[in-house]
């Protein structure tokens, strides 16, 4: 694997040299989610501002499909914390995904995601849903992997069994363009899972190098400081 870039050396010792602050929470409009997702429970019970810490309690109470959709809107709402348009688009994933009629569940496709992911991994997840698209192009419908990998990220997270894998999206992935060219492009599409297997594995190791977890190295790509 390539060698750590010294664009994250720099950002490693200047967050080192602060004491290894988390990342920051987000605050988020209750009332904007309420309109396109209702007044479920669960908009009620996350926490306002989220973080990271936030969205894994709902993870580890994954149990069933249902739960396993209130993971997904705690990560889809800590994704989107920032931005207007989320609570439309996390309406537009269900819904698009959501069909008894035409034996579309969503919440039970999730539950089955969030358990492959708690079992064998974030490639294994990955895997899943790549052979699913296969035979399906239109399963998980407007369900990308910018934010599908923050869902798998923490669902191993919550795990005992594997190791976190890190959330994959466009700051990553040119973030990697900018710094680590070696490891060629990162595609952020289903078509493999080869893109996401480089990350992880190269992520991984500079986590080694640096003494850090492998999500730890993500949250530092993030980080604007």
């Amino acid at each position: 694997m390539p060698a750590v870039p010294d664009d994250l050396r720099r950002r490693f010792q200047t967050w080192d040299a602060k004491g290894q602050p988390p990342q920051e929470a987000f605050e988020w409009k209750k009332n904007s989610w309420q309109k396109y997702l209702g007044h479920g429970a669960i908009l009620e019970a996350l926490p306002n501002p989220i973080d990271r810490d936030g969205v894994l309690e709902t993870f580890k109470q994954v149990h069933d499909p249902d739960s396993a959709l209130n993971a997904f809107i705690a990560s889809y709402l800590w994704g989107y914390a920032k931005a207007g348009f989320g609570p439309y688009r996390a309406e537009r994933v269900i819904r698009l995904n959501t069909d008894p009629e035409k034996g579309k569940n969503f919440a039970a496709e999730l539950h089955t995601l969030s358990q492959i992911a708690m079992a064998d991994g974030g490639t294994a997840a990955f895997e899943h849903v790549v052979d699913k698209r296969r035979a399906d192009r239109k399963f998980f419908a407007q369900w990308g992997p910018a934010f599908a990998t923050k869902f798998i990220s923490s669902a191993t997270k919550a795990s005992d069994q594997v190791a976190t894998t890190p959330i994959m999206d466009s700051i990553v992935a040119a973030w990697f363009s900018e710094h680590c060219q070696e490891i060629g492009p990162l595609w952020l599409t289903w078509h493999s899972t080869d893109s996401y297997r480089r990350y992880t594995e190269c992520v991984a190791e500079w986590a080694v190098v640096l003494g850090i977890e492998p999500e730890q190295v993500e949250q530092l790509i993030f980080r604007r400081d």
